[in-house]
């Protein structure tokens, strides 16, 4: 199967920008197939405005050493974000034509002004974790990173729900596998207060969370395996990102059963996995043919919980092991099908899934 370019855009994040006002616009952008990406443009009302080239070092991506161009994938370029027409990043790749890759939504800085103010301002006052503490959670140690994404992750949330259907109260949020609670400070400073949990196996992560964000969500050191100790259908709305990439399978399925314990009659779960791009990217090619026959593989090279314990899950495989919920969504890499992306990933271009309980 043939997969359409890897973008992602790492800057400027809405809440960033400043209408009127030059900003910095970098990025990722590699083809997986065919010919090689080696230039975007910016366009505006169906015209072309700004070419850039993408030749810069992209060293963080070397494990994708099989697709050519992959060394040297990143791009950066100047531009005065301004109006309410959108700006389509396109993909320039002689003999197909231009490919829509990122639409970056003008309006919606005009529109949520105040609103991105507020939680630009409220997300700067939180204490952030050390680079090593970033790293262990992310991957990378860039700070300013890690913060901007605790605004774009509440947006990218929201964007989410909207589009699955889902209109939770969205009152009590458990966070299930927070790390340093990234993503629930997003929640907490959009509205505080909301009931907000956060549950992680990593002690020294919860530490620094009740010693450094107490007043924003309550903290739990998880067990392996469930229960938590928590009533039952205690949670609207329940987050699970970047969490079943790495657990076992009987891991899997003995926490969703504790999910469903946990949440409220309606409720919502939002979980991402590891879909066909990584399958087809990340694995050998003996795992990837196992994972194009099975729908499911499981890479364990290391501790379980860890990030170098992965595992990998077709859509089919998914909807298997979410067959006690009803399956609201599958947005492939992060976004609504059949729609050019508009918002910031919230785990990479890994597959997200909203489900009801």
């Amino acid at each position: 199967m043939k997969q359409p370019p890897i973008f992602l855009l790492e800057e400027p994040h809405y809440h960033r920008v400043r209408p009127g006002a030059v900003s910095r616009f970098r990025g990722v952008a590699l083809a997986t197939h065919g010919r090689e990406i080696e230039e975007l443009t910016v366009a505006r009302r169906g015209e072309a405005i700004l070419r850039v080239s993408v030749d810069r070092p992209s060293p963080e991506l070397r494990p994708l050493a099989r697709l050519p161009r992959s060394a040297n994938c990143r791009f950066e370029f100047p531009l005065v974000v301004e109006g309410s027409e959108p700006y389509e990043i396109r993909a320039e790749i002689p003999g197909e034509g231009p490919i829509p890759l990122f639409r970056f939504d003008a309006g919606f800085v005009a529109r949520e002004k105040s609103r991105l103010t507020h939680l630009a301002r409220d997300v700067s006052a939180l204490p952030t974790p050390p680079p090593d503490l970033v790293a262990a959670t992310q991957g990378g140690r860039n700070v300013e990173a890690y913060r901007d994404s605790m605004v774009s992750g509440l947006l990218t949330m929201e964007d989410l729900l909207r589009s699955a259907g889902a209109s939770p109260p969205l009152r009590s949020i458990l966070d299930f596998g927070c790390g340093t609670g990234r993503l629930l400070a997003g929640w907490h400073c959009d509205d505080p207060s909301r009931r907000l949990v956060g549950v992680d196996v990593n002690e020294d992560l919860i530490r620094w969370n009740r010693e450094n964000l107490s007043g924003l969500a309550a903290w739990q050191v998880a067990g392996a395996r469930p229960p938590l100790p928590i009533p039952d259908g205690r949670f609207d709305f329940i987050q699970i990102v970047s969490v079943f990439t790495h657990l076992p399978l009987e891991r899997q399925t003995a926490w969703l059963a504790e999910i469903r314990r946990l949440l409220a009659p309606g409720g919502v779960v939002l979980v991402t996995l590891h879909g066909d791009l990584y399958g087809q990217l990340v694995l050998d090619p003996a795992s990837r043919d196992e994972f194009e026959r099975a729908g499911y593989v499981e890479k364990a090279s290391g501790t379980e919980g860890s990030n170098t314990f992965a595992t990998f899950h077709s859509p089919a495989w998914a909807r298997e092991i979410f067959r006690s919920f009803e399956v609201l969504a599958h947005f492939p890499r992060g976004n609504p099908p059949g729609r050019v992306p508009s918002t910031f990933p919230i785990a990479s271009l890994q597959d997200v899934y909203v489900l009801r309980g």
